[in-house]
């Protein structure tokens, strides 16, 4: 009987190591879903659009800059964990309205950006690339930075180290322990190689925050942004009612909010 119970340990303990080592070892398959695109890719986008290569090291990073006639400024956008620009460089129609050119930036392995990810380190390398990149271009209190779901970390960080005019987060994780803590909550903490502390990076900070979050989330609850609303005075939230994950654009509430906030009166 012993003996049986010593093997029944023995094989759990093997199975966990195994899980807990692919866990660990292949986490970016998990999180990251890209659309590889060829080099000669063409994008079809009925407004004007320029695409933009940021090097860093040996690779390049693919980007798309949808610019604006008498720009007050420009919106680094950072997007979610799956696809690429032939299907994000949409969103420039949610943005039509505002008078700031809207640049959108490709992860490593999405679209045309070259490498692959590795590590929660190289979205912010490759974050502060992006931003470098368009300092050349406009001055800082001129640029607003706007995430979306596994892409509001990466915003907020870059918003934490170099201050926007605003920083605006849809479908914002508390951080992204505690996400994975709701959704797989077997998942051993000490084995995420990604943290993502949004709670952390947007308390204290001198500039205005937005949170735009649909009630009916299934995938990031609401709760997250009602946690991360209470952090700080200028951190407002904007419950949209109805709205899942995907389809905050859609509803009447986000346009006219968002067109609150980047309209100049």
């Amino acid at each position: 009987m012993i003996g049986l119970l010593a093997k029944a340990l023995l094989t759990l303990v093997v199975v966990c190591g195994v899980m807990g080592g692919f866990l660990y070892t292949f986490q970016e398959r998990l999180i990251f879903h890209p659309q590889p695109l060829k080099a000669d890719h063409s994008f079809s986008f009925p407004v004007p659009f320029e695409e933009r290569f940021i090097a860093n090291g040996d690779i390049q990073l693919h980007s798309i800059r949808f610019p604006k006639e008498n720009s007050l400024g420009v919106i680094l956008y950072f997007h979610g964990n799956a696809g690429s620009l032939d299907s994000w460089g949409h969103i420039y129609a949610d943005f039509a309205f505002a008078p700031y050119d809207l640049w959108i930036l490709d992860y490593r392995g999405f679209g045309k950006s070259q490498g692959r990810i590795a590590g929660e380190d190289s979205l912010h390398e490759d974050a502060l690339l992006f931003y470098q990149e368009a300092q050349a271009q406009y001055r800082e209190k001129d640029i607003l930075i706007y995430g979306r779901s596994i892409g509001t970390g990466v915003a907020a960080k870059l918003a934490a180290d170099h201050p926007p005019k605003m920083l605006i987060l849809e479908t914002p994780y508390f951080n992204f322990v505690d996400l994975v803590g709701q959704i797989a909550p077997w998942a051993p903490e000490f084995l995420l190689r990604y943290r993502l502390m949004t709670n952390t990076y947007i308390v204290d900070q001198p500039f205005p925050i937005h949170l735009f979050h649909g009630d009916r989330d299934a995938l990031i609850p609401a709760s997250s942004s009602d946690r991360l609303s209470h952090l700080d005075s200028n951190i407002q939230y904007h419950r949209i009612h109805g709205a899942g994950h995907n389809n905050i654009s859609a509803f009447s509430q986000y346009d006219r909010q968002l067109r609150g906030l980047l309209t100049v009166p």
